[in-house]
């Protein structure tokens, strides 16, 4: 699942992938705990929420259909300009998530879906810095547990899976204060660990983790639910995903000199301090 977001979609797969997004158990359980954490922060309605690495550009619209002022950014352009035809009142601007088309201090949270596992971290993680309003947020999930990698990574064309240490160590670097980090896909690990060994033996076994038939992800989809439920009060001691939840530090400065001039597509964004209003994972 995660190493969706970043290939090059063609029109019928941004759509299929996007049709699973609504519906499919790893999505629906990541989207719990991130409307969870929206609603926590409680961001004031004129906050802008952006996107990077948005993908299908589904989350986009599930932010809008909520009331969120939004911002899709995704390097690639394809999937970006699908996307605007079927959809033509979101945000949506083509850009790098270490280069960001906004002006610094212009966002109210930062979404990486995702996101940090496929590039330089530190260089990512810096840029959400610099285009965050001071004490503004950045939500945040990646793939846990390097013991876990396995073929599916290489696909994904992934660098790393992250500990708790690793990506707390990434985000306090960057100036951001860690208000909450969770492991995410306890109760299923068992049966990750199950895909993950039987793909070792016949690649093609651990695709159920993308497709599941209907009923099995019905199924799926209450133990997701009832971990995202418990875990108002639990803490999962391990999983197969890492969800943050930080805060930018208001006394660090970027590293990151900004923009020195937005790209043909950014120029209406980058030239404003306030912004108008390829994403998928695995377990």
């Amino acid at each position: 699942m995660e190493h969706m977001d970043h290939l090059s979609f063609h029109p019928e797969r941004l759509e299929r992938i996007a049709r699973m997004e609504a519906g499919h158990f790893w999505f629906v359980g990541r989207r719990a705990v991130l409307q969870r954490w929206l609603r926590r922060i409680a961001l004031p309605a004129e906050g802008l929420v952006l996107d990077v690495g948005c993908g299908t550009g589904w989350t986009v619209r599930w932010l809008a259909d909520h009331g969120f002022r939004v911002m899709g950014v995704d390097v690639l352009p394809d999937g970006l300009r699908d996307l605007k035809a079927r959809a033509p009142s979101l945000g949506l601007v083509q850009g790098d998530a270490r280069r960001l088309p906004l002006r610094a201090g212009s966002v109210s949270a930062v979404l990486l879906l995702d996101v940090l596992e496929h590039l330089e971290d530190h260089e990512v993680l810096w840029e959400a810095q610099r285009v965050l309003k001071p004490g503004g947020w950045v939500l945040l999930s990646a793939p846990a547990l390097p013991w876990l990698w396995s073929a599916r990574d290489r696909e994904a064309g992934h660098r790393r899976r992250y500990t708790p240490t690793m990506l707390r160590n990434r985000l306090k670097e960057a100036g951001f204060r860690i208000v909450d980090m969770r492991f995410y896909m306890f109760l299923l690990f068992p049966l990750i660990l199950a895909s993950r060994w039987a793909g070792r033996h016949r690649p093609g076994f651990q695709r159920f983790e993308e497709r599941p038939s209907r009923w099995l992800n019905r199924l799926l989809l209450q133990v997701v639910r009832l971990e995202v439920a418990m875990g108002r009060w639990i803490r999962w001691p391990w999983g197969s995903t890492l969800l943050a939840l930080a805060r930018k530090d208001p006394l660090c400065r970027s590293r990151n000199p900004g923009l020195d001039g937005a790209s043909p597509q950014a120029s209406e964004y980058a030239g404003t301090p306030e912004p108008p209003s390829s994403n998928a994972g695995a377990p």
